[in-house]
């Protein structure tokens, strides 16, 4: 009697686990959309992070950013996201807490996911944030941000001499980009060029490395009146900017010759002849001396 009572109980049991199993995998069926979604129900009690969450990001200065918080059985808890360096609460839930408008903290809940977006990324924003659940105690996931600054600069010096009727190149190199720009304008004198200003101007952009963008500015005949300051400037980048003096007749120092080549300056090579003569009338002299002795 007491083993088959003892039967009895465990069929019992077998059938309770089976139920509950079946109701397990149909909700996450159910919440997948069609797809089973890996839940762990029975190994936590409460809300875990999911450990396939990643906690190093790397973003570009002038983009969007975004740091992901997996948060599994999240239940009726609440999510904060905190800037480690301050200890400023940025968000809880979908409500923000800082004047920057930049911030702001949204649920994908097919994925489980608080993310915490930061638009025109800015190097300052680079540090440690953290994703916090409102447990007792607190639960804590911590997401490092990277800002990689692209480099950018105009190929030559920073005042250009040529003279007039000569072709002008200007290169505006970017460098350590992880994403292209948009674009690259450029402005003379803080009005911004277009090609169909004048027939002689050229606007290039180039992809020619995976991190590495060139910006062409030609100016075919230039004139006195293109003489100023010209700036390149990537899309949510800093510029760089370079003086271009457009001479008749003068031929000073740094001077580019159509091609780009520098052409000798004058008064330095009359310095150097007339030292050079100097130097032999001497010599005469000192020998001539030599001589009448």
């Amino acid at each position: 009697m007491c083993a088959r009572s003892w039967r009895l109980h465990a069929f019992t049991a077998a059938l309770v686990l089976a139920a509950h199993l079946i109701k397990v995998l149909s909700c996450g069926e159910a919440g997948g959309g069609g797809r089973l979604v890996k839940r762990y129900v029975g190994l936590y009690t409460g809300p875990y992070f999911d450990p396939s969450a990643p906690n190093n990001i790397t973003t570009q200065l002038g983009t969007h950013a975004y740091l992901p918080c997996k948060v599994r059985q999240l239940s009726n808890k609440s999510v904060s996201w905190i800037r480690r360096r301050d200890a400023h609460i940025l968000t809880v839930d979908r409500f923000t807490f800082i004047a920057d408008e930049r911030f702001q903290a949204f649920l994908v809940e097919a994925t489980d996911t608080w993310t915490l977006q930061v638009k025109y990324v800015q190097a300052r924003d680079a540090g440690l944030y953290e994703c916090q659940v409102g447990t007792e105690p607190k639960m804590s996931h911590f997401v490092q941000l990277n800002v990689v600054v692209p480099k950018i600069e105009i190929v030559g010096e920073s005042d250009l001499y040529v003279k007039a009727g000569s072709t002008v190149s200007l290169k505006c190199v970017i460098t350590q980009a992880l994403e292209e720009p948009a674009y690259i304008f450029w402005y003379h004198n803080d009005e911004r060029v277009l090609n169909y200003d004048r027939s002689l101007v050229e606007i290039r952009m180039d992809r020619v490395a995976p991190d590495t963008t060139i910006g062409n500015l030609i100016i075919y005949s230039s004139r006195r009146e293109d003489s100023g300051n010209y700036s390149c400037a990537p899309s949510n980048l800093d510029s760089a900017s370079v003086v271009l003096h457009v001479l008749s007749g003068e031929q000073p120092a740094a001077m580019q010759h159509g091609n780009g080549a520098a052409l000798p300056p004058a008064p330095r090579l009359l310095t150097l002849l007339l030292a050079l003569a100097l130097a032999l009338l001497l010599t005469l002299l000192c020998h001539d001396e030599d001589e009448g002795k």
